[in-house]
């Protein structure tokens, strides 16, 4: 190509065929919404052709509720006059689907804003996995998380694992809702397989415990090794208006017996 030929080449003309090569619908409108243009892939995802677009409102051809009203993301961006992003759920073709637009102010060579432009992705595969991966996540919170019920009025809680802030407030919740369904009086938290008891988690679990109380449920404490004994004890952090025990073994004793009920071993 001789330099004769790239000067033929206007830079309207290369912006046009990079529009036209996206493959997500691209609107640009003027103040009055009027379609200035609207590449290939937006005539195919609106089922119109170019000439059934152009100079239409743009709300008439996209047919969405988010269009024409408050929350029209290119009206936010002409308003603003800056990059607006907005997440939507629409009917779309007989079927609901989310989508993400994005739209900037268009301006002339004086600054002023003379339109606006937006592209639109459609993100419905992307919410879903989002959905799947939170109801998982849920899932697994709630798994690690037992309750499980060990005799009228008593309930046990094993935690395994770090006790982070979120799995607390889980922890948290599952415990006060287990107490209000099962009537308990009494609840053990067996702390054997949490490897790091440091201050956050004595924070969490004196939060647990409190939050019992107030649904008037007594806590236990059980599976305080040495080590972690010692850590507490140099954390500074005071347990002393909690009933501890050493093992869940112990632990489960003390809730019987302050029930009244009394476990004793027995050979058949």
């Amino acid at each position: 190509m001789d330099t004769t030929d790239k000067h033929r080449i206007k830079a309207t003309d290369l912006e046009h065929i990079l529009l036209e090569s996206i493959p997500i619908p691209v609107i640009a409108v003027d103040k009055d919404f009027n379609i200035l243009f609207i590449n290939s892939a937006g005539c195919d995802w609106c089922k119109k052709e170019f000439e059934e677009a152009i100079g239409k409102k743009c709300f008439n051809v996209i047919e969405a509720k988010c269009c024409s009203s408050s929350n029209c993301g290119i009206k936010e961006a002409m308003d603003s006059g800056k990059k607006y992003t907005g997440h939507y759920e629409i009917p779309h073709h007989k079927e609901t689907i989310n989508i993400e637009i994005t739209a900037v102010p268009l301006k002339d060579e004086n600054g002023k804003i003379v339109g606006g432009l937006e592209y639109i992705t459609d993100i419905t595969s992307k919410v879903k996995m989002e959905n799947e991966l939170r109801t998982q996540t849920q899932t697994i919170l709630e798994l690690a998380t037992p309750v499980i019920k060990i005799w009228d009025g008593i309930l046990l809680l094993p935690l395994v694992g770090i006790v982070d802030t979120a799995r607390a407030q889980q922890i948290i919740e599952n415990l006060l809702n287990s107490i209000v369904e099962n009537e308990a009086e009494l609840a053990i938290l067996d702390l054997t397989g949490v490897p790091v008891v440091d201050t956050a988690v004595a924070r969490h679990i004196i939060k647990t415990v409190n939050a019992a109380k107030m649904l008037g449920a007594q806590t236990i404490l059980t599976g305080f090794s040495p080590e972690v004994s010692q850590t507490l004890v140099t954390l500074g952090v005071d347990l002393s208006n909690i009933t501890t025990c050493g093992s869940l073994k112990t632990g489960i004793s003390k809730a019987f017996s302050l029930i009244g009920k009394k476990v004793v071993s027995y050979e058949g």
